[in-house]
């Protein structure tokens, strides 16, 4: 049986080929990681502001208006008027972007299915709620950091 620090260094090696692909994603998309990562975010949980998406990406607001307008250009995503504020607009990802992702996903899922369809039903349940706890721990964390930097003037 694997102790914690076992679990936690596979956790990280995960992460780590997981920004692997991420990055090999964004180049054959032929747009950088930040943008990948918007299209992300909002593959998992679209419509949102552009505010809440700059929020996850952690970057500024020039930035975030810079992403938006390139890949609104680009065709990756779409922005509408927002019926519950109408100061705000919602983003989503574009058909042309969603076909794009969803063929690249294609492939992951069936590659890693196999193994995921091998833990069985009380494996897998245990570990979706773990990797989904530790989701929500580094979200957590990620808030906590950017809040260390705010009140420290950074």
């Amino acid at each position: 049986m694997a102790d914690s620090r076992a679990v936690l260094m596979a956790l990280e090696r995960m992460k780590q080929s997981h920004l692997t692909l991420h990055h090999a994603v964004a180049r054959r998309l032929k747009i950088n990681s930040i943008d990948a990562e918007a299209i992300a975010h909002l593959i998992a949980d679209e419509p949102l502001t552009q505010e809440v998406l700059r929020a996850r990406l952690l970057i500024s607001k020039s930035a975030m208006t810079a992403l938006v307008d390139r890949l609104v250009r680009d065709d990756f995503l779409v922005r509408h008027a927002n019926p519950a504020d109408r100061r705000s607009t919602l983003l989503t990802v574009s058909p042309r972007a969603r076909h794009g992702w969803a063929n690249g996903m294609q492939r992951v899922f069936d590659t890693m299915d196999p193994v995921a369809a091998a833990l069985g039903p009380d494996a897998a349940a245990v570990v979706a709620e773990f990797l989904d706890r530790v989701t929500e721990l580094q979200l957590k964390l990620a808030d906590d950091v950017m809040r260390y930097r705010s009140e420290a003037g950074e």
